[in-house]
């Protein structure tokens, strides 16, 4: 190998000194094809509108996370609503003494109140107007000694009179 280098540094007319110049400007050549050719210093192949396109989408996709993660929480909400009410009413239908009302309407006008408990006379439902909390009056279309009698008959009231239709226990 020593002979086949004296041979190249006869044959060029090179010392040591221009030995060791030669082999640092091989080394730079060498890493300047090395790297041109490295795709970490190739231009991006991606135009600026593909390039937007992608931090649009990401921020829709953000935005949906949010929608969901705020659903989520309503949901949770919503079951645990869900299930002290479900408590309150399992203690209603142990006390004899609790009326179940279903609530078609619920006005502070008692004016209101009073058209809307005619309206509903005529309908043929009960329309009486009990004192809700709040100061609301509480229109309602009938009344029952059991919460299980009252579902029965809010689903009905919800299909023919009004949707919102709810539950008040007195």
């Amino acid at each position: 190998m020593q002979n086949m280098l004296y041979g190249i540094l006869r044959i060029f007319n090179l010392d040591h000194k221009n030995l060791s110049i030669m082999k640092n400007l091989l080394g730079i050549v060498l890493l300047g094809l090395i790297v041109s050719s490295c795709s970490l210093f190739q231009k991006s192949s991606m135009t600026q509108d593909e390039i937007d396109a992608m931090i649009a989408e990401n921020e829709a996709l953000k935005t949906t996370v949010e929608a969901s993660r705020d659903l989520e929480d309503r949901l949770a909400l919503a079951q645990s609503q869900a299930d002290e009410a479900m408590l309150k009413l399992s203690a209603c239908e142990d006390a004899s003494t609790s009326k179940v009302h279903i609530i078609v309407g619920a006005f502070k006008n008692s004016s209101f109140a009073d058209e809307y408990s005619a309206d509903m006379k005529t309908q043929g439902y009960d329309g009486r107007i009990i004192a809700g909390p709040y100061n609301f009056n509480l229109v309602t279309s009938s009344s029952h000694e059991t919460v299980k009698s009252a579902l029965n008959a809010l689903f009905k009231v919800r299909d023919a009179v009004i949707e919102t239709a709810w539950l008040y226990i007195e």
